[in-house]
Formats: structure tokens, C-alpha cells, sequence
């Protein structure tokens, strides 16, 4: 069983029903709206925003009729994406849907979508008729999107798609989701103090290291990239260098915090201009 950073396993997983006998499947209209503010303009401020709105509110999760026996086909007519994920973040326009893989073998039964490099995602929507965009024969389950984060991630999905088939949709990373789950406020990796303190502690001892440096990535190399700026000590061989950037890469990996909160790293060397204490900002 799945469980939260802390080691705690996430509690009621399972796709219920129970609470909405009054929903009518509407989107709701504050969703819909952060959703196309994020279209609109791509950034960490509109992702936080989404995620807040998100933070409480309902979604709606399809299900689907289990052929007998099969376990994969094919659904829609677009090519596979290569990255269904959202290589462009949680402000990924149109998605083509890659052939979903039943969840479970009941005769109605989840989907989850799932890359050619083996990346698993879950398809949401914020009403029935967005849903009926995507697939008309699919029924709803109404979910609170907590829960739906914690299915997510149960089911070893790195992505909550929105609306997929949608002028608005998007793409939920892993740091996103585990927020959600957490029921913790989102903030991009380079803002977030846990990620600045590990990175701290990984820098602490490392010979030939000056300074390490945390920084917004997005714009350099895509959505939800953490960079990481090394300042070393000017006449360092390649093998120190390798070691610093290794050291630095391998210790942040080892931390379970920072895996759920940073959903990509990109390290950039420089050499340091003067001496300076070995810390992060």
C-alpha cells in the first residue's frame, strides 16, 4: 500500500459514490476558470492557484466497461503522445490519448493511461460533459479530488490529466498531485523551504563546492525543472566536478521529501568567482 512521504498509508482510496446524491456533474465554474487562466499564461502562479481552487472541490472520475479478458486497447482515433504527462506541465493545452489500460477486474473498471516509457496517468474531469468529450460511453464517478489524488498515486500514476480532449486542459505533475493527496499548499521546488534545506544538507562537506544555488527552471528548461546552480572551487579536475555534481544528485534523490516535491532537476556548474560559505539559496 501506498503511503504519504511520512510513511503513513493513505486511507480511504476507493472510488465512492457516497455524498453527491445531489450533484448534477457541472464543472465548477472557479476550476474552469484557474484552468483557462492557466491556459492563457503558463507560470507557478497560476499552478498555485489551480491547485487552491482544486484544494476541496469535486471531480469526476470515468469508468469504463472491462472487456472479458482484455487488458489494454486501443480508445480514440489520435496518434499516441509521446508524453501524456504533459512534458509542457500543468499548462498543457490538447492531449491525444494513448490506449488506456483497465484498472482492476471488475466489469466497470478505471483507466489509466500509460506511456511508451512506461509513465502512468489518470484521467479526470471537472464535469459529465467534459467527460463526454473524451468518451461518451464512459460513466461518472463524482470524487472529491483529494481522493482522487490519493488513487493517483496508488495506482503508480505520475499525472492527473484535466479535462483531457478540452481547449483548457492540463496536466497535474507528481509535485501537484502529492500536494493535493497531502492536503498541503503547492509551491514550486525552488520556493519550497523543505527543498532549500535538503539541498543545504547535500551541499555541507563537499570539498571543491563554494556554494549551491536553487532557482526557478521552468522558464529554461521546462514546467516543475528545480535548477541547481553549483558555484566550485576554480582548478577542480573532472572527476571532482563529477563527484560534486553526483554527490549532489544522488543525495537529493534519497530524499523522500524532495522526490515528491521536485518533479524535475536540472544542475548547471559554474565556477565560483570568489570563496564564500558552503550553503544554499
Amino acid at each position: 500500500m501506498s503511503t504519504d512521504s511520512a510513511g503513513q498509508p493513505f486511507a480511504g482510496r476507493e472510488l465512492r459514490e457516497s455524498g453527491f446524491a445531489d450533484d448534477r456533474g457541472d464543472s465548477d465554474p472557479r476550476v474552469l476558470q484557474a484552468l483557462r487562466a492557466l491556459q492563457a499564461q503558463p507560470g507557478n502562479e497560476r499552478e498555485a492557484a489551480l491547485l487552491q481552487t482544486l484544494a476541496g472541490t469535486r471531480l469526476i472520475v470515468p469508468v469504463v466497461t472491462a472487456p472479458g479478458g482484455a487488458q489494454v486497447w486501443h480508445h480514440g482515433g489520435g496518434d499516441e503522445d509521446e508524453h501524456p504527462a504533459g512534458g509542457s506541465g500543468a499548462g498543457a493545452g490538447h492531449h491525444e490519448t494513448p490506449p488506456p489500460e483497465v484498472s482492476g477486474g471488475a466489469e466497470m473498471a478505471t483507466v489509466v493511461l500509460t506511456a511508451p516509457d512506461g509513465r502512468r496517468a489518470l484521467p479526470v474531469f471537472t464535469g459529465v460533459e467534459t467527460m463526454k468529450v473524451w468518451d461518451e460511453s464512459a460513466r461518472p464517478v463524482p470524487v472529491q479530488a483529494l481522493d482522487v489524488a490519493r488513487s493517483s498515486i496508488e495506482d503508480g500514476c505520475d499525472t492527473m490529466l484535466l479535462d483531457l480532449d478540452s481547449p483548457h486542459a492540463a496536466a497535474l505533475r507528481l509535485s501537484h498531485v502529492w500536494a493535493l493527496a497531502q492536503e498541503r499548499t503547492w509551491q514550486p521546488g525552488h520556493a519550497d523551504q523543505v527543498v532549500r534545506l535538503a539541498v543545504a544538507e547535500a551541499a555541507q562537506g563537499l570539498a571543491g563546492l563554494v556554494r549551491a544555488e536553487v532557482e526557478d527552471g521552468s522558464q529554461l528548461h521546462g514546467p516543475g525543472v528545480l535548477r541547481l546552480v553549483l558555484l566550485l572551487r576554480a582548478g577542480l579536475s573532472h572527476e571532482e566536478v563529477d563527484h560534486i555534481v553526483h554527490s549532489m544528485g544522488e543525495a537529493l534523490a534519497r530524499d523522500p521529501e524532495v522526490r515528491i516535491r521536485v518533479d524535475d532537476l536540472a544542475v548547471v556548474v559554474h565556477q565560483a568567482e570568489a570563496a564564500a560559505p558552503n550553503l544554499a539559496n
